[in-house]
């Protein structure tokens, strides 16, 4: 398992991978034994690996076929093992395998390196290593799919009169427009700031999601000058206001 950032994954990254493998014993090349002459055909099988029992029943003679206890279904025999390794003609290792990570790759998704796995027995090719892909928690952004979605605070005062602001994306820092009168919760798209697409061209989008914050202290001057701007406002309210205040005398009535 391999556990990347969103930037990791929007540009691709190559990773080493510390494992412990079986790798071919280097004394005998994974033969198990001491020489290619300590190799014999097993006699009890003649070099088939399968022996066979046979048996009358009363509809004729049945044959059955098994693995060969004495080579292990192999064929062969060592005379002379390997010092090194006993004979099984693997050790174990190990090993840092360097991982390219396709930009683009989602949660859950696997790698194959090929010849990356155990060793073959006795000299036989390497069986494969299978890297599989999580993401690791961010503090700004969340994916879903090829999209990035992402919560930008805005003062009250740049939601009100609008306001070009810096917004980060994991393709680094860009400029948005806030449209004056901008409410919060509303959702804005910035195209191609999302995910590369795997194995295909174009991103996906970052949606960026607008908090209007409202001041917490405030002097006195702010006080004043909010007070001013609720006595012009009067009893005026926004269309969001009146559809609002619509369904409550709705349901009382």
């Amino acid at each position: 398992r391999v556990r990347l950032t969103l930037e990791e994954i929007a540009k691709g990254v190559e990773k080493e991978i510390s494992i412990e493998k079986s790798v071919p014993c280097h004394d005998c090349g994974g033969r198990g034994a001491k020489s290619s002459s300590d190799i014999k055909t097993c006699p009890a099988c003649h070099g088939t690996g399968q022996v066979q029992s046979y048996a009358n029943t009363p509809f004729g003679r049945m044959v059955n076929s098994h693995v060969c206890e004495r080579c292990g279904g192999s064929g062969k025999i060592i005379k002379t093992p390997c010092k090194e390794c006993g004979g099984r003609g693997q050790k174990k290792v190990n090993k840092t395998i360097k991982v390219k990570i396709p930009a683009g790759i989602d949660e859950g998704q696997r790698i194959r390196v090929s010849g990356g796995g155990q060793a073959g027995k006795r000299g036989g090719p390497s069986g494969d290593l299978y890297v599989y892909v999580y993401i690791k928690k961010h503090e700004l952004f969340t994916r879903e799919g090829y999209d990035v979605l992402c919560e930008v605070p805005v003062t009250f005062v740049q939601a009100a009169l609008g306001d070009t602001i810096e917004v980060p994306t994991i393709h680094g820092k860009v400029e948005m427009k806030v449209a004056a009168g901008t409410q919060s919760g509303t959702i804005m798209r910035l195209r191609g700031k999302g995910i590369p697409m795997l194995r295909r061209n174009g991103n996906g989008d970052q949606h960026v999601r607008i908090k209007v914050l409202t001041p917490q202290k405030l002097s006195s001057r702010q006080k004043e000058l909010l007070k001013e701007f609720a006595d012009l406002s009067g009893n005026k309210v926004n269309p969001e206001q009146e559809s609002f205040f619509s369904k409550v005398k709705k349901i009382f009535q």
